[in-house]
């Protein structure tokens, strides 16, 4: 392996349950509650055609833009919560560095965010590239993100493994070629049976 390709909010860290504190008084604030299903479709999403989704479901007609208004930025999730590295992350980090691995992180997230979470939970000495939400034109499920990482590191997607939590992640990646695995240990537990293999904590990982 030449490079390892780490998605970051539910993955390498544990943003996504401040997200969805934030989302959850956005929607109590229209009057709906959205079942657990439509929570997690929502994972590893920009939102932009997902929420107009979301709420058509509910017979309402909302943008993505209208939404965020209400719901107020996520810039506080990485900036002053209290987040934190998923458990073994840096330990699985560390040895794949040691091994010659180079390390990126792919993320819908704004590229200052994720490198604001990964400096507070510490994993930015281990990251050479971050590849954010507006570093590229399409967000996953599209391959665009992972196709833009690979060719910074100019790598073969047969030399790269990628690590995701939600189906859109796991889709971006596998059409970028790269092989996937899915991780269902995070706080929106996602099933992911698309993915080439599974795991439930970094722990259980041996490289």
């Amino acid at each position: 392996m030449k490079a390892a390709l780490f998605d970051f909010d539910g993955t390498l860290a544990d943003t996504e349950r401040f997200g969805i504190e934030l989302d959850e008084k956005a929607y109590a604030s229209y009057g709906i509650e959205p079942t657990e299903a439509e929570k997690a479709s929502l994972s590893g999403t920009d939102g932009l055609e997902s929420i107009p989704v979301l709420f058509r479901a509910h017979g309402m007609d909302v943008s993505a833009a209208e939404f965020f208004a209400r719901r107020g930025p996520s810039d506080i999730i990485y900036q002053e919560l209290p987040i934190k590295a998923s458990p073994g992350a840096r330990l699985l980090m560390q040895r794949l560095h040691a091994a010659g691995a180079r390390i990126a992180v792919v993320s819908t997230t704004r590229h200052a965010l994720v490198e604001a979470g990964l400096a507070r939970v510490g994993l930015a000495d281990l990251v050479e590239l971050v590849i954010g939400g507006d570093d590229v034109g399409r967000h996953k499920p599209h391959p665009e993100p992972y196709t833009h990482a690979l060719e910074a590191f100019d790598v073969a997607p047969a030399e790269a493994v990628a690590f995701e939590d939600s189906p859109s992640g796991v889709a971006s990646a596998q059409a970028a070629g790269v092989y996937t695995l899915g991780f269902t240990g995070s706080c929106v537990p996602q099933e992911l049976p698309a993915a080439d293999e599974r795991f439930s904590s970094f722990q259980e990982l041996r490289w």
